[in-house]
């Protein structure tokens, strides 16, 4: 009997290095065999998956199977085989993507196919996605929005503008943050009003959802927004407070969020810092590096430590040795976990071999 190749290990193997033809072959025979588990047919969609993305030669074998996978007689393999395609983004499953629109029935795959529609195809497609944005379930509602945030054109805005005007039930502000979303993506400066407008009527100040989907839209479509962002910059959830001030990046405010390195309110600092790394605001990197070590408040010199190494700077590295041996238990375990993306390597709380490896990757003498 030939003897088969455990999936899991498969997809770790083609996440870690070039695809081989074999392995590749093994993930596609495995994703359509039904004597497999669905486990292992949900780990060999992921293979593909990364094989495809990393090999546009993979990606032409990948595609065609994943697509036959959209009819496997398991809802997570459906899934996982949407899934897949939408991190291809590859238009030639577009065809099977809208086919299985029309007779998926199970709400999880559905809203996973909607959203590989999004991000595979075009403006095209929002005839077909269209008529979700009424459905029944919030859920699909919410998945249709945001793909036709990431279709885009005046359809799919003007889907999107209906969808707000008139949510239907969103207990948890999932259909009314999803159309804020989309509309951060395919809106006009002229739908800023009607954003807020929801927003109020919704009562999204009482969500953090609501509260960073209202920074991410106005930060796209209002041409002076940073009354707005400033307030949502000093918000008590980091979540809202960290998207606020990566909007004043993306509506072309940098200058916002260097001045905000300097708030006397530590939880802004936070988010400013927060927002150099995520948008690489390298200018800022003086100040992030003077903040690593000086800022009054524990946390926002931690936050900076990590923005510094999260943009590789090689300041970072000693600071993070620091942190290996904190006795804090956030702070080391989030040490080890940047020393471990950084090297790929498992050192467990050892600052010497932490010091060793990270200065090994910069190609410098160890001790």
């Amino acid at each position: 009997m030939r003897r088969r190749v455990p999936l899991a290990v498969l997809a770790l193997a083609l996440l870690a290095a070039p695809a081989r033809a074999d392995a590749v072959d093994e993930a596609a025979r495995a994703l359509r065999d039904g004597r497999r588990s669905a486990r292992d047919r949900v780990d060999a969609a992921h293979a593909l998956a990364a094989a495809g993305a990393s090999s546009a030669r993979d990606r032409d074998r990948a595609v065609p199977r994943l697509v036959d996978a959209l009819a496997d007689p398991a809802g997570d393999v459906r899934a996982a085989a949407a899934g897949a395609l939408a991190r291809l983004e590859d238009p030639r499953a577009i065809p099977g993507l809208v086919a299985r629109l029309g007779v998926e029935t199970e709400e999880t795959v559905l809203a996973s196919v909607l959203l590989a529609v999004g991000e595979t195809g075009s403006a095209g497609e929002v005839a077909a996605v269209g008529p979700f944005a009424g459905h029944a379930s919030p859920r699909l509602r919410a998945a249709a929005g945001t793909a036709l945030g990431v279709l885009g054109g005046e359809q799919a805005r003007q889907r999107v503008l209906a969808l707000l005007a008139k949510p239907g039930d969103d207990p948890d502000w999932a259909v009314r943050g999803a159309a804020l979303l989309a509309l951060a993506r395919c809106g006009k400066p002229a739908d800023a009003g009607t954003i807020l407008v929801a927003y109020r009527e919704g009562e999204g100040a009482n969500r953090w959802f609501a509260r960073a989907a209202l920074a991410e839209a106005v930060a796209a479509l209002d041409p002076d927004p940073v009354a707005l962002l400033d307030r949502l910059v000093a918000d008590e959830d980091a979540r809202v407070s960290t998207t606020a001030a990566v909007g004043f990046v993306r509506a072309g405010r940098p200058e916002e969020v260097v001045r905000r390195l300097a708030d006397a309110r530590p939880a802004v600092r936070a988010a400013a810092v927060a927002a150099v790394s995520s948008t690489e605001l390298r200018r800022a990197l003086p100040q992030v590096r003077e903040m690593a070590v000086r800022d009054p408040d524990r946390s926002v010199r931690w936050s900076a430590v990590l923005a510094l190494s999260r943009l590789d700077d090689p300041a970072a590295d000693p600071l993070l040795v620091e942190g290996v041996r904190s006795t804090d238990p956030q702070v080391w375990a989030s040490a080890v976990a940047e020393c471990r993306r950084k090297t790929g390597l498992e050192m467990g709380r050892d600052p010497g071999a932490w010091t060793d490896a990270l200065a090994s990757r910069r190609g410098e003498g160890v001790r």
